[in-house]
Protein backbone atom coordinates (compact mmCIF):
# COMPACT_ATOMS: atom_id res chain seq x y z
CA UNK A 1 0.00 0.00 0.00
CA UNK A 2 0.76 3.61 -0.68
CA UNK A 3 2.24 6.12 1.79
CA UNK A 4 1.38 9.56 2.11
CA UNK A 5 3.08 11.90 -0.36
CA UNK A 6 2.15 15.00 -2.29
CA UNK A 7 0.67 14.96 -5.62
CA UNK A 8 1.57 16.18 -8.72
CA UNK A 9 -0.55 18.75 -10.00
CA UNK A 10 -1.81 16.99 -13.41
CA UNK A 11 -2.26 13.69 -11.96
CA UNK A 12 -5.63 11.91 -11.48
CA UNK A 13 -6.72 11.06 -8.05
CA UNK A 14 -9.70 8.38 -7.79
CA UNK A 15 -11.81 7.25 -4.99
CA UNK A 16 -12.00 3.61 -4.95
CA UNK A 17 -14.51 1.66 -2.89
CA UNK A 18 -14.52 -2.07 -1.64
CA UNK A 19 -17.40 -4.00 -0.58
CA UNK A 20 -17.15 -7.18 0.79
CA UNK A 21 -19.88 -9.05 3.17
CA UNK A 22 -17.46 -8.63 5.77
CA UNK A 23 -15.72 -4.96 5.18
CA UNK A 24 -16.50 -1.79 3.22
CA UNK A 25 -13.24 -0.23 2.81
CA UNK A 26 -12.38 3.45 0.74
CA UNK A 27 -8.88 3.68 -0.63
CA UNK A 28 -6.91 6.67 -3.00
CA UNK A 29 -5.82 6.00 -6.34
CA UNK A 30 -2.86 8.55 -7.58
CA UNK A 31 -0.83 7.40 -10.42
CA UNK A 32 -0.03 3.61 -9.18
CA UNK A 33 0.15 4.43 -5.58
CA UNK A 34 -2.85 3.25 -3.75
CA UNK A 35 -3.51 4.03 0.15
CA UNK A 36 -6.48 3.12 2.38
CA UNK A 37 -8.15 5.76 3.58
CA UNK A 38 -11.20 4.30 5.46
CA UNK A 39 -12.29 1.13 6.42
CA UNK A 40 -14.96 -0.41 8.62
CA UNK A 41 -16.16 -4.31 9.34
CA UNK A 42 -19.32 -5.42 8.84
CA UNK A 43 -20.38 -6.39 12.02
CA UNK A 44 -24.72 -6.27 11.31
CA UNK A 45 -25.05 -7.94 8.31
CA UNK A 46 -28.16 -6.75 7.49
CA UNK A 47 -29.38 -4.02 5.05
CA UNK A 48 -29.36 -1.18 7.14
CA UNK A 49 -26.22 -2.58 8.95
CA UNK A 50 -24.26 -2.26 5.72
CA UNK A 51 -25.59 1.23 4.83
CA UNK A 52 -24.62 2.02 8.36
CA UNK A 53 -21.03 1.21 7.32
CA UNK A 54 -21.21 2.46 4.05
CA UNK A 55 -22.61 5.87 4.98
CA UNK A 56 -19.56 5.79 7.95
CA UNK A 57 -16.97 4.98 5.24
CA UNK A 58 -18.41 7.78 2.91
CA UNK A 59 -18.10 10.61 5.83
CA UNK A 60 -14.84 9.92 6.95
CA UNK A 61 -13.56 9.96 3.40
CA UNK A 62 -14.52 13.62 3.32
CA UNK A 63 -14.71 16.23 0.91
CA UNK A 64 -14.96 14.53 -2.27
CA UNK A 65 -14.14 17.31 -4.28
CA UNK A 66 -10.20 16.72 -4.78
CA UNK A 67 -11.29 13.48 -6.58
CA UNK A 68 -11.49 13.46 -10.49
CA UNK A 69 -12.93 9.88 -10.86
CA UNK A 70 -14.91 7.68 -8.69
CA UNK A 71 -15.52 3.63 -8.90
CA UNK A 72 -17.00 0.77 -6.76
CA UNK A 73 -16.49 -2.64 -6.61
CA UNK A 74 -19.30 -4.82 -5.17
CA UNK A 75 -18.33 -8.52 -4.30
CA UNK A 76 -21.25 -10.70 -3.97
CA UNK A 77 -21.42 -14.34 -4.22
CA UNK A 78 -25.18 -14.70 -6.76
CA UNK A 79 -24.06 -13.70 -9.84
CA UNK A 80 -24.21 -15.12 -13.20
CA UNK A 81 -21.96 -14.85 -16.81
CA UNK A 82 -24.01 -14.99 -19.94
CA UNK A 83 -23.49 -14.32 -23.99
CA UNK A 84 -24.59 -11.54 -25.02
CA UNK A 85 -27.24 -13.50 -27.48
CA UNK A 86 -29.09 -14.90 -23.72
CA UNK A 87 -28.78 -11.37 -22.12
CA UNK A 88 -30.67 -10.26 -25.24
CA UNK A 89 -33.45 -12.48 -25.26
CA UNK A 90 -34.30 -12.34 -20.96
CA UNK A 91 -34.90 -10.70 -18.60
CA UNK A 92 -31.50 -9.71 -15.95
CA UNK A 93 -33.53 -10.57 -13.12
CA UNK A 94 -34.66 -13.83 -14.93
CA UNK A 95 -31.46 -14.91 -15.82
CA UNK A 96 -30.35 -14.11 -12.24
CA UNK A 97 -32.86 -16.41 -10.60
CA UNK A 98 -31.71 -19.40 -13.12
CA UNK A 99 -28.36 -19.18 -11.09
CA UNK A 100 -29.01 -18.25 -7.53
CA UNK A 101 -33.03 -20.44 -7.61
CA UNK A 102 -34.16 -17.55 -5.46
CA UNK A 103 -36.47 -14.33 -7.01
CA UNK A 104 -34.82 -10.93 -6.71
CA UNK A 105 -36.51 -7.86 -7.05
CA UNK A 106 -35.59 -5.93 -10.72
CA UNK A 107 -34.82 -2.74 -8.30
CA UNK A 108 -31.65 -5.53 -6.64
CA UNK A 109 -30.63 -6.91 -9.90
CA UNK A 110 -27.63 -4.77 -12.22
CA UNK A 111 -25.62 -5.89 -14.88
CA UNK A 112 -22.17 -4.74 -16.33
CA UNK A 113 -21.48 -5.34 -20.35
CA UNK A 114 -18.18 -7.39 -20.94
CA UNK A 115 -18.01 -6.24 -24.56
CA UNK A 116 -14.40 -8.03 -24.94
CA UNK A 117 -15.84 -11.39 -23.88
CA UNK A 118 -18.93 -10.85 -25.62
CA UNK A 119 -20.57 -11.40 -22.38
CA UNK A 120 -22.93 -9.84 -19.73
CA UNK A 121 -22.26 -10.44 -15.89
CA UNK A 122 -25.24 -10.04 -13.97
CA UNK A 123 -25.59 -9.71 -10.05
CA UNK A 124 -27.56 -9.32 -7.46
CA UNK A 125 -26.77 -5.39 -6.10
CA UNK A 126 -28.39 -4.27 -3.19
CA UNK A 127 -30.60 -0.81 -3.50
CA UNK A 128 -28.16 0.36 -0.44
CA UNK A 129 -24.99 0.56 -2.17
CA UNK A 130 -26.66 2.83 -5.00
CA UNK A 131 -28.98 4.62 -2.41
CA UNK A 132 -25.80 5.78 -0.15
CA UNK A 133 -23.27 6.58 -3.17
CA UNK A 134 -24.89 8.19 -6.13
CA UNK A 135 -26.17 11.15 -4.03
CA UNK A 136 -22.80 11.78 -2.82
CA UNK A 137 -20.60 10.74 -6.15
CA UNK A 138 -23.28 11.29 -8.82
CA UNK A 139 -20.30 10.01 -11.59
CA UNK A 140 -19.42 7.12 -9.64
CA UNK A 141 -19.65 3.56 -11.74
CA UNK A 142 -20.72 0.52 -9.47
CA UNK A 143 -19.63 -2.64 -10.86
CA UNK A 144 -19.08 -6.33 -9.91
CA UNK A 145 -15.71 -7.41 -8.79
CA UNK A 146 -15.30 -9.80 -11.57
CA UNK A 147 -16.01 -7.38 -14.31
CA UNK A 148 -12.69 -5.58 -13.35
CA UNK A 149 -10.84 -8.58 -13.24
CA UNK A 150 -12.34 -10.09 -16.24
CA UNK A 151 -11.54 -7.14 -18.31
CA UNK A 152 -7.91 -6.69 -16.67
CA UNK A 153 -7.62 -10.44 -18.45
CA UNK A 154 -7.26 -8.64 -21.84
CA UNK A 155 -4.40 -7.01 -21.25
CA UNK A 156 -1.07 -8.02 -20.08
CA UNK A 157 0.94 -11.25 -20.17
CA UNK A 158 0.97 -13.31 -23.24
CA UNK A 159 0.79 -16.45 -21.57
CA UNK A 160 -2.55 -18.10 -22.59
CA UNK A 161 -3.60 -19.98 -19.65
CA UNK A 162 -3.76 -17.13 -16.73
CA UNK A 163 -6.02 -17.67 -12.98
CA UNK A 164 -7.28 -14.92 -11.13
CA UNK A 165 -7.82 -15.54 -7.63
CA UNK A 166 -9.09 -12.37 -5.38
CA UNK A 167 -8.86 -13.51 -1.49
CA UNK A 168 -11.51 -11.45 0.79
CA UNK A 169 -12.16 -12.50 4.45
CA UNK A 170 -14.62 -15.60 4.36
CA UNK A 171 -15.18 -15.55 0.74
CA UNK A 172 -12.75 -15.19 -1.91
CA UNK A 173 -13.14 -15.63 -6.44
CA UNK A 174 -11.39 -17.37 -9.16
CA UNK A 175 -11.51 -16.70 -13.03
CA UNK A 176 -9.40 -18.95 -15.31
CA UNK A 177 -8.52 -17.58 -19.00
CA UNK A 178 -7.31 -20.62 -21.08
CA UNK A 179 -6.58 -20.18 -25.29
CA UNK A 180 -8.50 -16.80 -25.47
CA UNK A 181 -11.70 -18.01 -23.84
CA UNK A 182 -13.24 -17.28 -19.77
CA UNK A 183 -13.66 -20.65 -18.37
CA UNK A 184 -14.44 -20.67 -15.20
CA UNK A 185 -15.89 -17.87 -12.90
CA UNK A 186 -16.63 -18.58 -9.33
CA UNK A 187 -17.14 -16.99 -6.05
CA UNK A 188 -16.37 -19.55 -2.62
CA UNK A 189 -16.57 -19.34 0.96
CA UNK A 190 -13.68 -20.54 2.65
CA UNK A 191 -12.68 -20.84 6.67
CA UNK A 192 -8.51 -21.77 6.16
CA UNK A 193 -6.16 -21.66 3.35
CA UNK A 194 -6.77 -25.45 3.13
CA UNK A 195 -10.50 -25.12 1.69
CA UNK A 196 -8.51 -22.12 -1.15
CA UNK A 197 -6.08 -25.48 -1.86
CA UNK A 198 -9.29 -27.58 -2.34
CA UNK A 199 -11.32 -25.40 -4.92
CA UNK A 200 -8.01 -24.89 -7.03
CA UNK A 201 -6.87 -28.46 -7.30
CA UNK A 202 -10.45 -29.53 -7.89
CA UNK A 203 -10.87 -26.64 -10.31
CA UNK A 204 -7.79 -27.28 -12.18
CA UNK A 205 -8.29 -31.05 -12.67
CA UNK A 206 -11.64 -30.49 -13.98
CA UNK A 207 -9.88 -28.09 -16.46
CA UNK A 208 -6.80 -30.28 -17.19
CA UNK A 209 -4.82 -27.43 -16.43
CA UNK A 210 -1.24 -29.37 -17.18
CA UNK A 211 1.16 -27.14 -18.48
CA UNK A 212 2.60 -23.72 -18.23
CA UNK A 213 0.75 -21.01 -16.54
CA UNK A 214 0.15 -18.06 -14.20
CA UNK A 215 -1.73 -17.54 -11.19
CA UNK A 216 -2.32 -14.28 -9.26
CA UNK A 217 -3.23 -13.95 -5.73
CA UNK A 218 -4.52 -10.68 -5.10
CA UNK A 219 -6.11 -9.55 -1.51
CA UNK A 220 -5.91 -6.86 0.95
CA UNK A 221 -5.48 -6.39 4.81
CA UNK A 222 -3.41 -8.17 7.46
CA UNK A 223 -5.89 -11.61 8.02
CA UNK A 224 -5.97 -11.97 4.08
CA UNK A 225 -2.51 -11.02 3.66
CA UNK A 226 -1.26 -14.27 5.98
CA UNK A 227 -3.84 -16.45 4.70
CA UNK A 228 -2.17 -15.34 0.75
CA UNK A 229 1.35 -16.49 2.46
CA UNK A 230 0.12 -19.84 3.80
CA UNK A 231 -1.86 -20.62 0.57
CA UNK A 232 1.23 -19.64 -1.83
CA UNK A 233 3.44 -21.96 0.49
CA UNK A 234 0.92 -25.25 0.46
CA UNK A 235 0.87 -24.86 -3.24
CA UNK A 236 4.39 -25.10 -3.64
CA UNK A 237 4.13 -28.42 -2.26
CA UNK A 238 1.62 -30.03 -4.46
CA UNK A 239 2.90 -31.56 -7.71
CA UNK A 240 0.12 -30.11 -9.59
CA UNK A 241 1.03 -26.91 -9.02
CA UNK A 242 4.52 -26.89 -10.31
CA UNK A 243 3.79 -25.40 -13.91
CA UNK A 244 1.93 -22.39 -12.01
CA UNK A 245 3.94 -19.92 -11.62
CA UNK A 246 2.65 -17.82 -8.53
CA UNK A 247 2.60 -14.11 -7.46
CA UNK A 248 1.11 -12.15 -4.21
CA UNK A 249 -0.53 -9.06 -5.61
CA UNK A 250 -1.69 -6.35 -2.46
CA UNK A 251 -3.62 -4.37 -4.11
CA UNK A 252 -3.09 -4.76 -7.76
CA UNK A 253 -7.02 -6.10 -8.02
CA UNK A 254 -8.06 -2.79 -6.74
CA UNK A 255 -6.82 -0.55 -9.40
CA UNK A 256 -8.86 -2.76 -12.34
CA UNK A 257 -11.09 -0.39 -11.65
CA UNK A 258 -9.60 2.01 -13.18
CA UNK A 259 -10.47 0.21 -16.81
CA UNK A 260 -14.29 1.28 -15.75
CA UNK A 261 -13.91 4.93 -15.70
Amino acid sequence: MGKNRNFAENEQVQLILEITQQSIAAFQLAGSDIQLLEKVSCVKKTDAGYREGLSQVVEKVGNLDRFENFSCSYFGQEFCLVPNSLFAASAPETLLQYSIHKTLSKSDVDYNRLPEWNSVIVYQLPMWVKSVLIPKAPRIVIQHELTHVLRHLTTGSLIPLRSHLVLHEEQFSLVVRKDGNIIHTSIQEYKNEDDVVYHLATVFTQLQINSKNELFIHGTGDPVEDIKKKLETQLKRISMFEWSKIELQASSHLQFQTLCV
